[in-house]
């Protein structure tokens, strides 16, 4: 079912999810030899299926899932899906296993009539949209990504100057750096700006030199799945959003 963008009341009601699901996943074996990477399970419901309705709660009514690896799993799914909110639409536009993100993107397009949000179908974190909306329309910016801060994940090493004497150890410290995780705000005349044969990476920066993209800062939950390790860690966390209103049906 398709209607036209209402947009009036919530600042998201012009917004349309559009969600990276193309990927093969192969840090995820075995897994990912029979599923795509988004409908791998966490506590027994598909990765995809929270970030969903954790979406859908935020007030999002509009999703595109950008397809490839295994497309018709997905089709599958959405044919089956069963969520508590009405939707205006959910649609899959398949670009293929070989396309990069920037023409997932440019082939959903047709199904945006206003803003995106551009989220990663492997990643998971409890953004408050609507402040993201807020601050990125104050800024005045073409595209707002929600940055995350960076953890190493090594113990660090300190060394007094150029000696091999060590001044001091931190296990897994929190780096002065924020990573990209998602959520990406974005105007259509950024759209306007992406190209074919491109990543979000290099759509980005191209704005960036034009002073056009804004950080917001998220440092609440957050939860990706590329490998085994992470998915195991995802499921011990995975709970938090499954306790949130109307996500644990």
């Amino acid at each position: 079912m398709s209607t036209p963008p209402n947009t009036t009341g919530s600042p998201l009601s012009d917004v349309t999810a559009v969600l990276l699901c193309g990927g093969k996943g192969e840090r995820l074996r075995p897994f990912t030899e029979h599923l795509p990477k988004p409908l791998v399970p966490l506590r027994g419901k598909p990765l995809l299926q929270h970030l969903l309705r954790y979406l859908s709660l935020q007030g999002v009514r509009r999703f595109v899932l950008c397809t490839g690896y295994k497309a018709e799993a997905i089709v599958r799914f959405v044919e089956e899906l069963s969520l508590p909110l009405d939707l205006e639409e959910v649609v899959c536009v398949d670009s293929g296993e070989d396309a990069n993100m920037a023409d997932r993107v440019l082939d959903a397009r047709r199904h945006v009539p206003g803003r995106a949000l551009i989220c990663y179908g492997d990643t998971l974190a409890n953004v408050d949209l609507g402040s993201l909306a807020r601050h990125h329309a104050d800024s005045g910016a073409l595209a707002t990504m929600t940055v995350y801060p960076l953890q190493s994940p090594y113990g660090i090493v300190s060394l007094d100057g150029d000696t091999d004497r060590v001044s001091g150890l931190l296990e897994k410290p929190v780096l002065p750096y924020w990573i990209n995780i998602g959520f990406i705000l974005c105007e259509p005349a950024a759209l306007d700006e992406m190209r074919r044969g491109t990543d979000l990476m290099m759509f980005l920066g191209s704005l960036t030199k034009r002073g056009a993209v804004r950080a917001h800062k998220h440092q609440g939950k957050h939860l990706t799945v590329n490998t085994e390790k992470e998915r195991t860690e995802a499921e011990g966390e995975i709970e938090f959003f499954t306790l949130l209103e109307g996500t644990g049906t």
